[in-house]
């Protein structure tokens, strides 16, 4: 089967490219984050393994190469107010796209205060090809004031520019605030509102979480064009495994099982952890009882690891098929095999000692 990655990321985790205190106390955060979501703990990064600029061939051979993973969607970020580059780099997707045209798809970004957005967003469309935009809620002023940039308000500038340009893709940063922001500034509700208002653009609502849930879990069910990305959501399989299980058993059961994107974030997790434990993962016997979630069937499960995401993006399943068996990842991992996990990055994966282990 085919499988899928929803969010690629080339994370710039640099001290040079945090713009201020909120950025550097966010970074701490997300070091202890992506450690509690390693499965495997020697899977987690070091602060100094984790705090580097990620480039392009990392991010490529990690996915490519040392994991199951075929394809997938490459998330720019337009984090300008926390980091000097937005945080995840549109020109890092670009080479990441240049290099695997055929296995990645991309977003791009723009800072919607900008005077230029407008005319930013036609540039990336016509030099770049861009594939859809990424946004995000909220923007932080260094006054300590927050700015709420709501779809429908706020960033409805960029939803109009993208219909006009022909875009069908846009991925909206729900439910998880990023920096210091209330969690009434990551309400999904606009999602529903500006879905209703541009029916043939198709929107990833990521990050679906216990947060808004009752909100979130009817969108798939009653809008043809309302995605939900798993990206950091995932992680909670490792963190708090029956959260997740209520989780995604609320989707699944009130929602729409077809639009529901896997997504790791690599590098916040390697994808083969993921990739494994989920394909074996099932709802515990219990919650299935009492609250009635279905089983996951091995059919729920190829579309959510793979086939979700190439309905979304259009993909044509046979034509990806036979060119990744025949690529050069396929050309290198039969001339190679697998490397270890994070190999690309020199990181040498060694498991903890059992205990009582000299």
């Amino acid at each position: 089967m085919l499988i899928g990655d929803g969010v690629l990321h080339s994370l710039n985790n640099s001290d040079e490219n945090l713009r201020n205190k909120e950025a550097e106390r966010l970074m701490e955060n997300v070091v202890e984050l992506q450690k509690g979501q390693a499965l495997e703990p020697e899977l987690a990064h070091s602060r100094e393994q984790w705090c580097r600029n990620w480039t392009a061939d990392e991010i490529e051979e990690a996915t490519f190469l040392e994991s199951d993973v075929d394809f997938g969607v490459y998330h720019s970020t337009p984090i300008y107010d926390l980091f000097y580059d937005g945080y995840s780099s549109l020109e890092t997707g670009l080479k990441l796209k240049e290099n695997n045209p055929k296995r990645v798809k991309l977003l791009g970004d723009v800072d919607p205060l900008g005077k230029d957005a407008i005319d930013e967003m036609e540039r990336q469309v016509e030099e770049y090809g861009v594939d859809g935009f990424k946004t995000y809620p909220t923007y932080y002023r260094n006054d300590g004031r927050v700015r709420e940039l709501r779809l429908d308000d706020d960033l409805l500038p960029i939803v109009e520019k993208a219909h006009e340009l022909g875009i069908k893709h846009i991925g909206s940063h729900k439910v998880l605030p990023l920096g210091p922001v209330g969690i009434h500034n990551v309400d999904p509700n606009d999602v529903a509102e500006i879905a209703a208002m541009y029916p043939d653009i198709q929107f990833e609502l990521l990050h679906p979480d216990i947060h808004y849930i009752h909100e979130i879990k009817p969108m798939t069910a009653n809008f043809d064009n309302i995605w939900l990305n798993l990206e950091l959501s995932l992680g909670i399989l490792a963190l708090q495994p029956r959260r997740f299980a209520e989780v995604l058993g609320e989707l699944v059961l009130h929602g729409d099982p077809s639009k529901i994107i896997w997504a790791t974030g690599v590098p916040l997790v390697h994808a083969q952890q993921y990739i494994e434990a989920f394909w074996e993962y099932q709802f515990p016997e219990d919650m299935q009882e009492e609250y009635g979630y279905p089983e996951l069937t091995d059919e729920m499960k190829r579309g959510i690891l793979g086939e979700n995401l190439i309905n979304l993006y259009d993909w044509d399943a046979d034509e990806l098929r036979e060119h990744v068996q025949n690529d050069k990842w396929a050309e290198r991992l039969e001339e190679e095999g697998r490397p270890e996990p994070w190999s690309c990055a020199g990181i040498d994966v060694e498991p903890e000692p059992a205990a009582g282990d000299d």
